[in-house]
């Protein structure tokens, strides 16, 4: 994929005109999207032909509607959404904050920003915008998020206040602050819709065992991880659930030597840490890297820094 897409058509080309110029630069301020943690190139994805078509008419359509009704919330929300799922990560964060300067009470353009601010490796600023956006919701009623790539059935299984805690709480792994991932990750189960708590049973589980395991809690990790039990009918999340089930044992690693699913490669790669088999984990976690164009935040904090620790959770508590 090119890093800057080129539209055909009269009206995606004035569309493409309008862009704001928040959204052409800048990348460098938004977050850190030329190279990975451990010094890797990243670059925006190449996508088939078909694919790349779509997200760019998207990406035109979004931009169009922003000129058009800059005074709409939605107008930010889904220039950034489509931004994003084009790769162009610190364009978004640039979309959101501008969105951000024009509706400051905004949780929803928030709760956006911060999972771009993750992927631009920017990680306490991410966390700062998730507590924002769940201040900002306080007693709001909680809604379904609408999908932007909806799953094969095209249900809504996530809500908006249950992804503010759960990506809160997965962001939280970056920085160390195990306690928050673990405490973070039950009370966005707690939030699920009964239809998804299966769907949301297995992520749930994957990090909460990854975070007790490396607080040295193996076997309150065991009891979390083995609580899954097989079978289960998923909507989405299928990859998730392999996962949990090579950490439980019941799946052999071997069977996903061709797999570059990172979900999985990456639960493979922290069971060879627990193992005490450093190198095969370093080896497999930089292999999760380099073969992803826009790397693998989790693996290359695992990379940086395989001790951090954080006394933000405690800091909270303490203020």
């Amino acid at each position: 994929m090119s890093r800057f897409p080129l539209l055909a058509g009269a009206a995606t080309a004035l569309a493409l005109s309008s862009v704001p110029a928040f959204a052409q630069g800048s990348a460098d301020a938004a977050g850190q999207c030329a190279t990975s943690l451990i010094g890797t190139p990243l670059s925006i994805p190449e996508f088939s032909a078909a694919t790349q078509k779509i997200l760019d008419e998207d990406i035109a359509i979004a931009a169009t509607a922003l000129r058009i009704a800059p005074d709409r919330e939605d107008s930010h929300i889904w220039y950034g959404r489509r931004l994003d799922y084009a790769g162009r990560v610190c364009e978004a964060v640039d979309a959101f904050t501008a969105g951000i300067r024009r509706f400051p009470n905004s949780y929803k353009l928030y709760r956006f920003r911060a999972r771009d601010l993750t992927r631009a490796r920017r990680f306490d600023a991410a966390l700062a915008d998730y507590e924002k956006a769940l201040a900002l919701m306080g007693d709001t009623p909680d809604t379904f998020e609408p999908d932007g790539a909806p799953n094969p059935l095209g249900l809504t299984i996530s809500t908006y206040r249950g992804n503010i805690v759960y990506y809160h709480a997965q962001t939280s792994f970056a920085t160390g602050d195990y306690d928050t991932v673990i405490s973070g990750m039950a009370k966005s189960l707690d939030l699920a819709a009964d239809f998804a708590r299966d769907d949301m049973r297995v992520p749930t589980a994957y990090w909460t065992y990854l975070a007790l395991r490396k607080t040295g809690r193996h076997d309150e990790a065991r009891r979390v991880i083995d609580a899954i039990e097989p079978g289960l009918k998923l909507i989405e999340n299928d990859f998730y659930y392999q996962a949990v089930q090579i950490m439980q044992g019941k799946l052999d690693p071997a069977r996903f030597k061709d797999t570059r699913d990172s979900t999985i490669k990456f639960a493979i790669a922290m069971e060879r840490r627990f193992a005490g088999d450093e190198a095969g984990a370093k080896a497999l976690l930089t292999e999760i890297v380099r073969e992803n164009p826009q790397g693998h935040w989790p693996s290359e904090a695992e990379l940086a820094d395989p001790g951090r620790k954080s006394d933000r959770g405690q800091s909270r508590s303490k203020g």
